[in-house]
């Protein structure tokens, strides 16, 4: 068996494979997803509780799976569905609104439910199965692979996975009245630096409303996330009916980036927030996350011939659903969250 290579050699490695420099996007990525050092793929200890790095707000209520289970259900009745019906998960976090969902339907009708969960990182896929052992559930790597098994028909959720998806960073230059690019380089005696650079000359900015701030201070940082606008064309193409929840904190670029110039990047270590530089350590060790703008999601879904039924606060969905007691309903989180609901 061979050794782990050590991090710094590897990130010298990848560094001097891209050129000395990459896009911070890639970077998140790596740091996120790189199969031997990605947090996702190696240092994640559990979502919640006291070890892990974050909570997320399956693992702190109930009333969230019941209020999903009721939803699916609304679902399959708007789309006049006969027999069983798909539901597939994107990135189930330890399993808990899973089984919370399965539960809130009874064995009865739990026997209409073919169960899906879209899932990269193997330790959370270890921790699903093992919270799920007693239900039927069917994993799967990519969403296209679960629409293809689904025969492109499904109701389709995900809470808390937007904020995840690598993201460019841009900085404002009010020199030049244009956003640059983040980059970043590595030394192995000083670490990881950040460089600018211009975007690319077709650069399609008006896909992203962050760029479209007004006045925005010198320096001001915004982020915008390609890599989930290609990820939720991939789903629209191979779904041909069916329906898409998404929760997540963040709302429109004004929302996000009032009285914020750093931007909304940020880790998570233990459950504490970092900023700042300290992003770039503990390389693989701790979450990042962004804010995610549901102004461009809605954008890219009518886009990929999704219709936006409804955006609204968590709060809100939570009343709607006879849950409003629920401590994800209340002022903080209930506001802090949204969501969206799309149909095609």
């Amino acid at each position: 068996m061979g050794t782990m290579p050590d991090l710094r050699v590897f990130l010298q490695q990848t560094f001097e494979k891209s050129g000395g420099l990459m896009p911070f996007e890639n970077f998140m990525a790596m740091a996120l997803y790189d199969p031997n050092f990605g947090y996702y793929a190696t240092a994640i200890e559990d979502v919640g509780g006291d070890r892990g790095d974050f909570a997320t707000s399956a693992t702190l209520s109930r009333g969230l799976g019941q209020t999903f289970a009721k939803w699916i259900q609304d679902e399959r009745d708007h789309h006049e569905w006969d027999g069983p019906v798909s539901v597939i998960e994107v990135g189930a976090g330890n399993g808990a609104l899973a089984a919370e969902i399965l539960r809130s339907f009874g064995w009865w009708k739990r026997r209409h439910i073919k169960y899906h969960i879209v899932e990269v990182s193997e330790p959370l896929r270890r921790k699903q199965q093992i919270a799920l052992n007693s239900f039927s559930v069917t994993w799967h790597k990519g969403i296209a692979g679960a629409l293809e098994e689904t025969g492109g028909k499904a109701i389709v959720f995900s809470n808390e996975l937007v904020d995840a998806f690598p993201a460019k960073w841009l900085s404002w230059s009010a020199t030049e009245s244009r956003w640059h690019e983040v980059f970043v380089s590595f030394d192995p005696l000083s670490g990881i630096s950040e460089t600018f650079r211009s975007l690319p000359r077709f650069f399609p900015e008006e896909n992203y409303s962050a760029l479209a701030l007004e006045n925005p201070e010198p320096g001001q940082r915004v982020e915008i996330q390609p890599i989930y606008q290609a990820w939720l064309a991939n789903l629209a193409q191979h779904l041909d009916s069916g329906s898409l929840l998404t929760i997540d904190y963040g709302g429109s670029a004004k929302e996000i980036y009032d009285r914020r110039p750093g931007g909304s990047l940020r880790g998570y270590f233990r459950q504490e927030r970092i900023e700042g530089p300290g992003i770039y350590q503990r390389f693989g060790k701790q979450d990042l996350t962004v804010d995610v703008n549901f102004d461009d999601l809605r954008e890219w879904g009518e886009e990929f011939e999704l219709e936006n039924v409804s955006l609204e606060s968590q709060a809100s969905f939570l009343q709607r659903h006879g849950q409003g007691d629920d401590p994800m309903a209340g002022d903080g989180v209930g506001e802090a969250f949204r969501v969206l609901h799309q149909r095609k």
